[in-house]
């Protein structure tokens, strides 16, 4: 196993800390599953794709809410 240092600005360590101690779980774990989860999204290229159909669907006036409503069921578990 590999052990990596790094330097964050104390308001990130500090939020962190409390969402690891809200999941029950030490900071190193919680760290651990954070990036697991965030190397799991999908290549760029998909991304890219999946934005194309979707603007596609839309008139340009409505692009804006498309997005948004895309970026927020990317962010929910």
């Amino acid at each position: 196993m590999a052990r990596l240092t790094v330097r964050l600005p104390d308001s990130l360590r500090e939020r962190l800390a409390r969402q690891a101690k809200a999941e029950g779980v030490s900071m190193n774990q919680y760290l651990v599953y954070a990036l697991t989860r965030a190397s799991d999204l999908e290549p760029a290229a998909q991304q890219r794709s999946r934005f194309e159909l979707l603007r596609s669907r839309f008139a340009p006036d409505e692009a804006e809410h498309a997005l948004s409503s895309l970026l927020q069921s990317r962010e929910e578990p």
